[in-house]
């Protein structure tokens, strides 16, 4: 997702952020509660549900939480860590922040967005 950016942006972005450690079977993020980060999943992997049903199994390099970080709007689902799981999390202003500057990886999370709904809309 950072591929391509520079030494002084990658450096900004991994002063803005830290990394997080969760057990397995730890809640992450809960539906329906504000969001104030995305998590960038570094090693381990998380489970995707929404009202109980398993939407998405994600794994290392990809993403959860950057719905709420954009749109200040409630989590629209529960993250789960299926095993032990390094993230690294960037609170929602840093976020807005990097996407602002940096469009080559705001162009890579569009481009994992659309791949999520088209998979939703192919399952339906």
């Amino acid at each position: 997702m950072f591929a391509g950016l520079d030494d002084r942006n990658l450096e900004g972005i991994a002063e803005s952020g830290k990394e997080v450690f969760f057990e397995t079977g730890t809640k992450i993020l809960r539906q329906g509660e504000l969001g104030l980060a995305f998590l960038l999943i570094l090693d381990g992997g998380v489970e995707v549900n929404r009202d109980g049903k398993r939407l998405a199994s994600l794994g290392r390099g990809q993403f959860f939480g950057e719905m709420s970080a954009v749109d200040d709007l409630p989590r629209s689902a529960d993250v789960i860590a299926t095993g032990p799981t390094t993230c690294f999390g960037l609170p929602a202003w840093s976020f807005d922040a990097m996407l602002a500057g940096n469009p080559s990886v705001a162009k890579q999370m569009i481009r994992e967005l659309v791949r999520r709904l088209r998979q939703v809309e192919n399952s339906t």
